[in-house]
């Protein structure tokens, strides 16, 4: 019996002091768990600069996003931040209907996320 392979691709990479996930493939709530523990690893490591590159994912689970809520909070709360990139505009439907497009703070591009973290921002979500 085959063991059937994740359909989700995390690849992590680092971009001047940020940490970079670009993800791949759909999120479901067991996909989120697992960018939860990337994430987690890299606060571990005082990594807490993140941006989660979405611009290869098509589709969210609704449910899973309070995943990822934690982890914004966590890392908010030691100074950090999570920012997301690439979210096309299906995605970004999902998080206006579960509330949290008011949440996160999201770029159209990976680039732009990345400079934002040399801007002061004070926590109202925008799309830029």
């Amino acid at each position: 019996m085959l063991k059937e392979e994740p359909m989700l691709t995390l690849d992590r990479k680092t971009i001047q002091d940020i940490a970079v996930i670009d993800v791949a493939g759909d999120i479901d709530v067991r996909e989120m768990v697992r960018i939860k523990g990337v994430i987690g690893s890299l606060i571990e490591n005082e990594r807490l600069k993140v941006v989660l590159n979405l611009k290869s994912v098509d589709h969210i689970n609704y449910l899973s996003i309070g995943v990822l809520l934690e982890r914004l909070n966590v890392l908010r709360d030691l100074n950090g931040d999570l920012k997301l990139s690439g979210m096309n505009p299906y995605l970004k439907d999902i998080f206006k209907v579960v509330g949290m497009d008011g949440v996160f703070e999201y770029y159209k591009s990976l680039e732009d996320a990345i400079e934002s973290f040399d801007e002061d921002w004070e926590g109202t979500a925008t799309c830029h």
